[in-house]
C-alpha cells in the first residue's frame, strides 16, 4: 500500500477557502509607507492561510492569499506591518535576504499585540488607513 503525500505542505486548488477582497492604505506619520509589508495572520482558525501585501507608492494595498490580489478568506486576524530599509546591496524588489531593519521598529510585527484587528466577512472590505509612527 503505498501513501501519497503532498511535498511542501502547499495547499491544492480543492483546498482553498473563499477569498474576499480586502483593501487598504498604510500610512506613516501621514505619508504612504511605500514598500511595506502588511500581513493579516489568522487569529481564531490557525489553519487558515495568511494573507500578505506590499503597499504602493500612494500607500494602498490589496491583499493576497492564493493569487495575486484575491483576497482573504472570511475570519478574524491579527494586521502586522513591516516596513524594511532599503539595502544597497538588494538585487531588486522582493530580496528579502537582504533587506534592512524595520523602519517602525518591530512595533507591529506580533499579530496578538497587534493594535488591529480585522474581521473579514463574506463581502469585499476597503478598510481606513493604517497610521503608524
Amino acid at each position: 500500500m503505498a501513501l501519497l503525500i503532498a511535498p511542501c505542505g502547499c495547499r491544492h486548488k480543492n483546498d482553498r477557502r473563499p477569498v474576499f477582497p480586502v483593501r487598504g492604505k498604510v500610512l506613516f506619520r501621514g505619508q504612504p509607507a511605500v514598500g511595506a509589508s502588511v500581513a493579516f495572520v489568522p487569529l481564531t482558525d490557525l489553519r487558515a492561510p495568511k494573507a500578505q501585501a506590499r503597499v504602493g507608492a500612494d500607500g494602498a494595498f490589496q491583499l493576497s492569499t492564493y493569487e495575486l490580489n484575491d483576497g482573504a478568506p472570511a475570519g478574524r486576524y491579527g494586521v502586522t506591518i513591516t516596513w524594511p530599509e532599503p539595502n544597497p546591496r538588494s538585487q531588486g524588489e522582493g530580496d528579502e535576504e537582504l533587506q534592512g531593519p524595520d523602519r517602525l521598529g518591530g512595533r507591529y510585527s506580533n499579530p496578538q499585540a497587534s493594535p488591529w484587528t480585522i474581521e473579514v466577512a463574506d463581502q469585499p472590505l476597503e478598510l481606513e488607513p493604517f497610521h503608524t509612527e
